[in-house]
């Protein structure tokens, strides 16, 4: 369930003029017994009492999401907020509150090392996921490559990125920053959390190209923070990526296909990559980028 992507930064004065359906832990109170003795009924929290409660908790718990929703023009906010009411909320125990989370199921991320592509002239990396298993050998061989201005390009494979740390994509983005080659990054609907934020930040840093098909919409970590006994989900973005969006990313060159070259098969034929379009697609860009690379003329000789 997604609630709330970067929601309200709103002005609670017109908040006070929303409507929108109850919340999920709301319902009509039983109807007392004949015999019952008169009590004093507390009213429920007013929708509005609960979308102030809901913007303080997130200014309390996500500071850098609250920053993000305060910097929104005032109709989009409001238009966030009312999809967030209409998404629905998850009934907690409060000790859940502040607990944060990175998308992805308890597996074993298998590395994948580092493969020389046509002719070794571009380096390939596969992650199934960004872990402390599978990132230190990457950053390694992007180190070795970073300072080489002869390196025709990088590949990230991200296509099945959607576990891991997200503390990982730091060390592998500063390694990408050194590169003096173009990078080329295969995303799909399955690249996610830190595999995303780590394509973004490529994207950004390093003038990217992204191929495939659009990635999940789950850039950042969530962080649960329940208000009035009901959870709400909110991105809980690093200070640091301030400027990356936390919507699904768009490839720069769509290209869908399923087909992706079995690991063991790209090792032993690492020249061989027509049954993978979207690896062959970022293959032929490189070579066009290398053949058209400016050539450094050396000073003319005085006369």
């Amino acid at each position: 369930m997604k609630l709330l992507s970067f929601s309200p930064a709103v002005c609670l004065p017109v908040l006070l003029f929303l409507s929108a359906p109850v919340l999920a832990q709301d319902a009509p109170d039983a109807p007392p017994a004949q015999d019952a003795p008169e009590r004093r009924v507390i009213p429920p929290l007013t929708l509005e009492e609960r979308i102030v409660d809901l913007i303080e908790a997130i200014q309390d718990e996500a500071p850098e999401t609250y920053r993000r929703m305060a910097e929104l023009p005032r109709e989009e906010a409001l238009a966030r907020v009312m999809r967030a009411l209409d998404s629905g909320a998850v009934l907690v125990s409060s000790s859940a509150n502040g607990k944060t989370t990175a998308a992805g199921p308890n597996v074993d991320v298998k590395p994948w090392p580092a493969l020389e592509l046509t002719g070794k002239k571009f380096l390939y990396l596969r992650f199934d996921g960004l872990t402390a298993q599978t990132v230190p050998e990457a950053v390694k061989s992007l180190d070795e490559r970073g300072g080489k201005p002869d390196a025709s390009g990088v590949i990230f494979d991200l296509r099945n990125a959607f576990y891991g740390d997200y503390s990982t994509v730091e060390s592998l983005a500063e390694s990408a920053r050194k590169l003096k080659c173009p990078v080329m990054v295969l995303v799909s609907g399955k690249t996610s959390g830190m595999g995303e934020l780590l394509a973004a930040v490529l994207r950004r840093d390093c003038g990217a190209v992204l191929i495939g098909t659009e990635t999940a919409g789950s850039v950042f970590p969530v962080k649960r923070i329940t208000v009035n006994d009901v959870a709400w989900f909110v991105p809980n973005p690093p200070a640091k990526y301030s400027g990356i969006s936390p919507y699904a990313l768009k490839p720069d060159l769509e290209k869908t296909s399923e087909a992706r070259l079995d690991y063991d098969q790209l090792k032993e034929s690492p020249d061989k990559l027509d049954g993978d379009p979207v690896l062959r697609l970022a293959a032929d860009l490189l070579t066009m980028k290398a053949a058209v690379r400016p050539v450094e003329l050396s000073p003319s000789p005085a006369q």
